[in-house]
């Protein structure tokens, strides 16, 4: 993320009007839009195998390590002074409710300070695949941390197995991935069948087909919204595309990485190729999303309909509440223009805030705007440093609105005079400017008293 200071209070400063009054409640940062990001994400996907007679499912799994437990390192090959640990299981069950498959991991991953940033998460990634006979399957999923008791239990996914046989046409699980860097690699985005929000993504499906050639392929596809709250579906983008069919391959996963694959060559004979679609996923705001598509070839024609999610796990917790993301441009704004902000509809609401933050997005073409998101990562900070313990009002006290308008300072310097009370002097080096803040109660209150250049 840009992290220009420079930038950053060019296009605050344009916007900022006179101080206003403290409001009678104070809003707290909600989870309602969106969605509170899982502490896990589980794929299961159904691809062309390699042995005949027998069915595919990978089960792409993401975990927050959070939910282990750190605790002090002993094991000397691991570089860290704290370890955490855990156990991953993956098991199907078949419809009589008998185990086929299982595959269970130990990990110990080493971590040099638990209590660092929490904002900036970090993940356990992994995937097991499995050959099985052709049917319906229940993904069991459990996670267990070693140092607690704490264990997480997921049956409640459902999948089928199939053969790909060649006979009429038949499709495996679409797959989004990231824009390939190699041509025979692909990385799956791996978020539960989500894509990441302001990132670019592919999709990769294998068609079998006796008609199917190694000839180019039409490819027309919509990205329409899903109803979202009061807002009726609409379409946000649509392209036709002409793409290369690989040759008959299958993913294989590549031992020195989490989840990417290996484009290899399926048995010969078997009729399935594969089609990797690029797809303008950075261009998708923060919505629910149906993707329909039809790929033709000839007098084949193959309909996809999918939906999926944009996903933000690192999104500020500011900005998930769309009342409080726009009390919190009070230091940008006027109170007028603040009021009319918030007025109307929540969805009014959120296109408010949508429209303030695009006239000053400097990367137009995709949908993640690194000023706003600063801005919020700022205001998040100011929530957990300066907050008194009664309300979250961090964001407005004087060191707030200076940390939110300048960043971090070069330096902070403390003092404590005995007849003036605690001060604390913020020097931003780049700027040339310099602010001294009294806490004269000794209560935490610091208060600007004075703006110096230097």
């Amino acid at each position: 993320m840009k992290r220009a200071v420079v930038l950053i209070l060019a296009l605050l400063t344009a916007a900022m009007g006179s101080a206003q009054q403290p409001l009678q409640s104070q809003p707290q940062p909600q989870t309602e839009l969106p969605e509170p990001t899982p502490f896990y994400f589980l794929e299961a996907i159904n691809l062309a195998s390699t042995e005949p007679g027998e069915a595919r499912l990978d089960i792409l799994y993401r975990i927050d390590l959070q939910f282990f437990v750190p605790v002090r390192n002993t094991n000397p090959t691991i570089p860290s002074p704290f370890v955490r640990r855990g156990e991953i299981l993956v098991e199907l069950f078949d419809e009589n409710d008998v185990s086929k498959a299982r595959e269970i991991r130990h990990f110990e991953v080493g971590e040099t300070n638990p209590n660092g940033d929490m904002e900036v998460k970090n993940w356990r990634e992994g995937a097991a695949s499995f050959s099985i006979p052709p049917g319906e399957y229940t993904v069991v999923f459990e996670i267990d941390d070693l140092e607690s008791t704490r264990k997480h239990l997921d049956k409640k996914r459902k999948i089928e197995a199939r053969i790909f046989k060649g006979e009429g046409v038949a499709t495996s699980t679409p797959l989004f991935v990231f824009p390939p860097q190699q041509p025979d690699v692909i990385a799956p985005i791996n978020f539960g069948g989500n894509v990441l929000f302001g990132k670019g993504a592919a999709l990769f499906v294998q068609i079998t087909s006796p008609a199917l050639t190694s000839d180019s392929v039409r490819v027309e596809y919509t990205i329409a919204t899903q109803r979202f709250f009061l807002q009726e579906p609409r379409f946000v983008t649509s392209d036709t595309l002409r793409v290369v069919p690989l040759s008959a391959s299958s993913p294989v996963r590549q031992a020195d990485t989490p989840t990417s694959y290996k484009l290899e060559p399926l048995p010969e004979g078997q009729p399935t190729r594969a089609l990797l679609l690029p797809l303008k996923a950075e261009r998708l705001p923060l919505r629910p999303f149906t993707l329909s598509m039809k790929i033709v070839q000839g007098t084949l024609t193959v309909p996809i309909e999918l939906k999926f999610k944009m996903v933000w796990p690192d999104m500020p917790l500011s900005l998930r509440d769309v009342d409080f993301a726009l009390e919190a441009l009070r230091h940008i704004t006027r109170p007028e223009e603040l009021d009319s902000l918030k007025s109307g509809t929540r969805d009014s609401r959120l296109a408010h805030l949508e429209e303030f933050w695009r006239a000053k997005d400097k990367t137009p073409e995709t949908e993640y705007n690194e000023v706003m998101v600063e801005y919020y990562r700022r205001v998040d900070y100011t929530m957990r440093a300066f907050s008194s313990l009664r309300s979250g009002d961090g964001y407005k006290t004087d060191r707030g609105r200076i940390y939110i308008l300048y960043g971090p300072p070069t330096r902070v310097d403390r003092v404590l005079d005995p007849q003036a009370g605690y001060q604390e002097i913020w020097t931003y080096e780049k700027q040339n400017k310099r602010f001294v803040f009294l806490d004269q109660s000794r209560t935490g209150n610091y208060v600007l008293i004075a703006t110096q250049t230097h």
